[in-house]
Formats: structure tokens, sequence, C-alpha cells
């Protein structure tokens, strides 16, 4: 598990119980998001984007094989 921060901005609407908006990483991409599940959503793409370009995502290093 990596100790690397994810910094995520977020625009937030609010009206009534719903929320609807934009997240953003520092990359610059943008996911549009309504709800909270959708929210939720938005997060974890934007998380699981941040680990594909951490260095060495691409290349894990070298495998144990077995003979």
């Amino acid at each position: 598990m990596d100790d690397d921060p994810v910094l995520i901005h977020l625009d937030l609407t609010r009206a009534g119980d719903s929320l609807t908006g934009h997240a953003r990483n520092d990359q610059g991409t943008t996911r549009p998001f309504s709800g909270r599940l959708g929210l939720l959503a938005a997060l974890d793409a934007l998380v699981a984007e941040a680990e594909t370009q951490l260095p060495g995502a691409d290349h894990p290093g070298p495998t144990k094989s077995t003979p």
C-alpha cells in the first residue's frame, strides 16, 4: 500500500438532499457526478487513475518465478 497523497478538488452543488458537481485531480482529469453514489464513483475513478500514474505502476518490478 502506498502512502502517496492523492489531491482531489470538489465542486459541489447541493439542492435539498441532492448533490451534483465535478471532482478534479491535479492532472486536470474531471469527473462529473450526480448524487452521493456518483460522488463515490467519481472519487474511486480518480484514485484508480492516480494509482496507474505512480512511478513504477506500469512496471511492477521483478516477479518471483517458480522452477
